[in-house]
């Protein structure tokens, strides 16, 4: 396994059709990272098996047992677009790009970034959002640690969720702080109010989420919004299925223009702060 297979990542608003364009252009340094031209598409299958592991709001988590969140409503959206079924296969995050390779699935639609690794084992669609790295921290403690270099330094504990590009962000660069390991949002969170930890880095709209100002329960957090990275978020298909991803490309790109995909991320993630620059 090579760093960042598995990694994981999560900037609401939408990009406009040419910076879509533009930031596929800019991923070209990786094999796959951006669809190929292609003049007709092949006949899709009747039914087309979505691979999503739903632990991730408000991209993708469960409900009183149901499935919801941006890439569900995505997957829902897609079915009727396309004249085909859609069905959510439900599978652990490191199952995803096997199953993808070994056909039981036929996209991944999980909030799944685009990676160097990755692009060995998968090609991605044209980005649908842009997404980074940020912190999470008690409201309490804001002012001191909100510095840009506060976080690196001995005795200072940063939670990330494991297997993720926020765990492979922070065992990478912070070399004095202790990073430690959780498997899930409410754990780090959890962790975060029982100062276990003093930052929990994760996903920017999972911070954007858990501290607007209709998250009435999260009054004692508060979240960082300095950008620790630059990632892109898109759908992943098996390698060389240039039709379906020529089909799924042209889908994106439609939605972009008539608003549906402004739409769907606006519903999910209401708080909008689009400084995704790194510095």
């Amino acid at each position: 396994m090579k760093d960042g297979l598995y990694s994981r990542a999560v900037g609401p608003g939408a990009f406009r059709a040419a910076a879509l364009l533009a930031a596929c252009l800019a991923l070209t340094w990786s094999a796959g990272g951006c669809a190929r031209p292609r003049s007709t598409a092949t006949a899709l299958p009747a039914e087309l098996k979505i691979g999503i592991t739903p632990n991730y709001p408000p991209l993708a988590f469960k409900e009183n047992g149901q499935i919801k969140g941006v890439e569900a409503d995505f997957a829902s959206l897609l079915g009727k677009q396309l004249g085909v079924k859609t069905t959510l296969v439900e599978l652990p995050w490191e199952e995803l790009i096997p199953a993808l390779s070994g056909g039981k699935i036929d996209v991944i639609m999980s909030g799944m970034s685009i990676t160097g690794p990755r692009t060995e084992y998968a090609d991605f669609t044209v980005p649908y959002m842009p997404v980074g790295q940020m912190a999470l921290v008690r409201k309490v403690e804001l002012s001191r640690r909100r510095d840009q270099g506060a976080m690196d330094q001995t005795g200072v504990r940063v939670g990330v969720i494991q297997n993720t590009t926020g765990d492979y962000w922070a065992r990478r660069n912070l070399k004095q702080a202790t990073v430690m390991g959780f498997t899930s949002v409410d754990e780090g969170v959890a962790a975060l109010r029982g100062d276990s930890i003093d930052y929990f880095v994760t996903d920017a709209p999972i911070v954007w989420q858990l501290t607007s100002r209709a998250a009435k329960q999260n009054q004692d957090l508060a979240g960082v919004y300095r950008p620790l990275t630059t990632e892109y978020l898109a759908w992943a298909v098996r390698r060389d299925d240039d039709s379906l991803r020529h089909q799924l490309n042209t889908t994106l790109l439609l939605w972009e223009q008539n608003g549906q995909l402004v739409d769907v991320l606006d519903d999910w993630i209401t708080t909008r702060r689009v400084t995704l620059q790194t510095k």
